[in-house]
């Protein structure tokens, strides 16, 4: 049985194995992120250098608080809201001037300020179950300010990357196995239209890695991260990539 996301990180173990496998020093999430920080950085700085006021960040699902504690140093306030207790406490001690929460926003809709001017969303659409994802995006569009405030979404997991062929083949093996391990993936056309459904107008986008993760366990890990490192970005190819980042404006 497939574990819903809502109890997926709630024991202590989960978080661990999250942190220390999944963000380990050579993994391939780590090479992402390396090559995601500094784009996601300059969109940051960019929008907080073209507004007079302050800027007030939500992350979303902000886990253990590897996308918040970049971007908190950015802005002038920031909250950060998860659904896994045990998660916060290891964001705690990597954020120090964010307001940490935690709840289901759908259930308790209060949890989140009236107006944000940024919203950072990562590896949360594929993560939680399809039924749910349009409803948690239109709550964060109810909360982003109108018109000029941006929401900065991800989908790791592109369905017409190189990577899929892999995802499949797991998949079948998952069934076989009857194991409980996280397999979504989404096609660029799907989350376009999830994020038009859900008030949302894409005024940018950008894509990291083209190259499947197996070539990072093999002898060809450095010439293949040093080419995706180097294709990364926003490029004609961002549909190919596997890891998609769409900045948003609400319509």
């Amino acid at each position: 049985m497939t574990t819903r996301y809502a109890d997926r990180f709630q024991q202590k173990a989960a978080v661990s194995s999250y942190d220390a496998a999944e963000y380990g020093a050579e993994s391939y999430s780590s090479s992402s992120w390396r090559w995601q920080r500094p784009v996601l950085e300059r969109v940051v700085k960019d929008f907080c250098a073209a507004r007079s006021g302050p800027v007030r960040l939500l992350d979303f699902a902000c886990g253990t608080g590897r996308v918040l504690s970049a971007l908190e140093p950015l802005v002038d306030a920031a909250d950060g809201v998860d659904i896994s207790e045990n998660m916060v406490a290891v964001a705690r001690g990597k954020c120090p001037k964010a307001r940490l929460l935690v709840g289901d926003v759908l259930a308790q809709p209060e949890l989140l300020a009236p107006e944000y001017d940024l919203i950072s969303c990562f590896r949360f659409l594929l993560n939680v179950e399809p039924e749910l994802r349009g409803r948690v995006l239109r709550r964060l569009r109810e909360v982003l300010r109108t018109p000029d405030g941006l929401l900065l979404v991800n989908v790791h997991g592109n369905a017409r990357s190189l990577r899929h062929p892999a995802i499949a083949w797991r998949r079948w093996r998952q069934r076989a196995s009857q194991r409980d391990v996280m397999l979504n993936e989404m096609s660029p056309g799907a989350a376009k239209r999830l994020l038009a459904e859900s008030g949302f107008e894409i005024v940018r986008q950008f894509g990291f890695g083209l190259l499947p993760p197996t070539f990072y366990r093999t002898p060809l890990r450095r010439a293949a991260a040093a080419l995706d490192g180097a294709l990364a970005g926003d490029h004609f190819w961002n549909d190919c990539a596997i890891d998609l980042l769409f900045v948003c404006r609400p319509r």
